[in-house]
């Protein structure tokens, strides 16, 4: 961690500001602090820095047995992930839906970053990037924190940011908080986060809904033609939904390792032409189907969501919609929006 990121952080249990101690004395702003300890001036909470990682969970983060179950599935995926990839680029400024040129000199928050490979994008493209995420998972990003002075590493919960309110020109979270316990109330707080002007982007699990909302929504240009068999698809995605819903009543309680194994011929199935539609992912590379096929079954919280359920939390929450992200076969509901300036 660097001294230079305390002016961002706050306290998860008050929001009052932190201070730093350590026996050996405080070091220069720009250099990494592997250990030590915050304190907050107001209610004199304390947390430690550990692995120059400033844990901010409060303490009762994870007393809910499954916000722990959650924590612990994602720190095991993410260390296995294959690691950045060519496409995570292309990717992620598809679903951030933001112009590379949007990034330099940016500050920007990944709220809920894993193991933190769009945020290395977001920092290859020139923002500063705070990471935050509620697992362990994020220890994967601490060796290029240790090299880069832009890129900073927290952990704490979505749904007590230890950040500053309106701090950040961009917050973006993408496949994240319908894993938390309150999906509203976890873009609720990352929204607060937003400075005047900003920009927020967050897309969450599609529902396939009733046909009216799901005949309309966007669909990525290489799927357009699946506009002409448009009611089968839905009877398909229902089909889908149903029995992953059926599925997870048995796997979010099985043991994580044990899951993992059991996702192998799962993953085999994403490769075969039509099957694959019933799996969890159709990614070319077979670890990284591995991984996601884990992921939607593993986690205690998955929430799905139509658009026209989540349009109204950007605007509620005083932004003004900018674009929405087009998907393919199953729906992805994510939009871009922009806080007023005042």
């Amino acid at each position: 961690m660097k001294l230079g990121l305390l002016p961002l952080l706050a306290c998860p249990a008050c929001a009052g500001h932190l201070e730093f101690s350590s026996v050996a004395g405080e070091p220069g702003a720009g250099r990494e602090v592997e250990s030590g300890t915050l304190r907050c001036r107001s209610c004199a909470k304390s947390f430690p820095i550990v692995e120059g990682v400033p844990r901010l969970r409060p303490g009762d983060a994870l007393a809910d047995g499954r916000v722990a179950r959650t924590a612990e599935s994602f720190g095991f995926e993410w260390h296995r992930y294959p690691g950045a990839r060519p496409v995570d680029r292309d990717i992620f400024l598809e679903e951030v839906q933001l112009p590379p040129g949007a990034f330099p000199g940016k500050l920007v928050l990944d709220a809920g970053c894993g193991m933190g490979r769009f945020s290395a994008v977001a920092r290859s493209l020139g923002a500063e990037v705070v990471a935050l995420d509620l697992s362990d998972a994020l220890t994967r990003l601490v060796p290029a924190m240790r090299e880069d002075a832009r890129l900073h590493v927290v952990q704490g919960d979505l749904l007590h940011p230890p950040l500053r309110a309106r701090a950040f020109d961009l917050v973006f979270s993408h496949g994240v908080i319908h894993h938390t316990a309150d999906t509203k109330g976890a873009f609720d707080a990352i929204a607060g986060l937003v400075k005047p002007g900003g920009l927020l982007s967050v897309w969450v699990y599609g529902t396939p809904g009733p046909w009216a909302s799901f005949r309309s929504n966007p669909l990525r240009s290489a799927r357009a033609w699946l506009g002409s068999v448009l009611p089968a698809v839905w009877a398909v995605v229902w089909v889908r939904q149903l029995l992953s819903d059926a599925l997870r009543l048995l796997t979010t309680r099985l043991p994580v390792p044990f899951l993992y194994a059991l996702c192998w011929p799962l993953t085999v199935l994403g490769a075969v032409p039509l099957l694959k539609y019933l799996t969890y992912s159709v990614d070319p590379q077979f670890k990284v189907r591995l991984i996601e096929n884990f992921d939607w079954l593993a986690p205690p919280f998955q929430t799905k969501h139509t658009k026209e359920e989540v349009r109204p939390w950007f605007e509620d929450a005083g932004f003004e919609v900018v674009s929405q992200l087009p998907h393919g076969v199953v729906p992805k509901v994510g939009f871009l929006g922009r806080r007023a300036a005042r």
